[in-house]
């Protein structure tokens, strides 16, 4: 089941005509139509997410729809170097979402970067900054998964 956001839902973005709590807003937010609960709640935690789901569908602003069985992600076995490119590239379109001083400081330790273990360091540097939002903290957990292959 995917949860949708229904007209009043998409209202309620621009209007904010309802009394949301921060956790009942993102949640909102999240329903975008393309995530399963499995999704949401990797980016939130249960005792918040499960409520404001309850809330948000009894509102009426968010609605449970049929999809396709979800599909896990097939895991490719790579080479170390694919591996260590493939942090490279992850690690900086992310350091792009860093305030100025950490992104110069993020660029820089890739930059310099040699192995896998210096690329640690830029992960650990990127957690610190980002892991507070949940859709980079999915992209954090994607990138230390690469890292510690």
């Amino acid at each position: 089941m995917l949860y949708v956001k229904t007209d009043a839902g998409r209202g309620e973005m621009q209007g904010r005509a309802h009394p949301l709590t921060p956790s009942q807003r993102q949640v909102l937010i999240l329903c975008d139509g393309e995530r399963h609960l499995e999704d949401l709640l990797d980016m939130m935690p249960v005792h918040s997410c499960k409520p404001a789901l309850d809330h948000l569908i009894a509102a009426g602003l968010v609605v449970l729809r049929d999809a396709a069985e979800k599909v896990k992600p097939v895991e490719v076995e790579l080479s170390e170097s694919d591996r260590y490119r493939a942090v490279v590239e992850l690690a900086t379109s992310m350091a792009a979402d860093l305030g100025f001083t950490a992104r110069i400081k993020a660029q820089l330790q890739i930059e310099k970067a040699q192995s896998m273990q210096d690329l640690t360091d830029v992960v650990d540097l990127l957690c610190k900054h980002l892991k507070a939002t949940p859709l980079m903290a999915l992209r954090l957990n994607k990138l230390k998964q690469l890292v510690h292959a």
